[in-house]
């Protein structure tokens, strides 16, 4: 005899199963299909970025600015990246980076310095409370009219005071973060903490400030010099 709810069962089993093979082959894990970023932070002072999302695996390639990175796989939610060559020449310069785990899901990164390699020199020294740049200011033929516009700003936990002349290309600059010491002698527009000048064609003067007394007296020297 013909049973109908036989067959029919028998009919949903194969439909479930060939449904359950194609998802398989095409790799639709709920593991892969879950993986999402939800956040990336640099942390300086433990020299790594934490990576926040879900989805992760032991297996998860992280990618910063196109470049493969090592990771720690901590849990499917969190993931940290250390500091190394291969970080340090993903990010070069301060900005944002596109972070990408296994070329699928993916975020912005913000970093407000480049990212030190295993071989880069350590931050510079306390130093004293005098600005390094006043000697050199004085001696560099920067007009002292009072006649720079300078304006303060904040970037998060960094300060600077930044001035242009209003009729000649001079730049000068200052700025200090008590947490990224950073100075860049080949750059130091790529600095965080330094004082320095601009003649329009080149950086005439920069040097690191390591300490608030020093932004302080580079700080007190411009208003006494150069700003309106």
């Amino acid at each position: 005899m013909f049973d109908v709810n036989s067959h029919y069962l028998e009919g949903r089993r194969l439909l479930l199963a060939l449904f359950a093979g194609v998802v398989t082959t095409l790799g639709l894990t709920a593991e892969s299909v879950a993986m999402e970023i939800h956040s990336a932070s640099v942390d300086v002072n433990a020299e790594t970025i934490i990576v926040r999302g879900s989805g992760f695996a032991l297996s998860t390639e992280l990618k910063m600015g196109g470049v493969l990175v090592a990771s720690d796989y901590v849990n499917a939610n969190f993931l940290e990246i250390p500091f190394s060559e291969e970080l340090s020449n993903a990010a070069q310069w301060r900005g944002s980076y596109r972070l990408t785990a296994d070329d699928n899901a993916w975020i912005s990164v913000y970093v407000s310095a480049p990212i030190p390699g295993p071989s880069a020199p350590p931050p510079p020294g306390t130093g004293g409370p005098d600005c390094p740049c006043i000697a050199d200011w004085e001696s560099s033929g920067v007009p002292r009219d009072f006649w720079f516009w300078c304006e303060r700003r904040y970037d998060g936990t960094q300060e600077s005071l930044s001035g242009q002349h209003l009729s000649d290309p001079w730049f000068i600059s200052i700025a200090h973060d008590p947490n990224n010491l950073f100075f860049d002698p080949v750059d130091p527009g790529n600095s965080i903490s330094y004082c320095a000048l601009h003649d329009g064609s080149d950086w005439t003067v920069a040097e690191p400030i390591t300490n608030r007394d020093q932004f302080n007296d580079c700080e007190n020297w411009m208003w006494l010099n150069v700003c309106l």
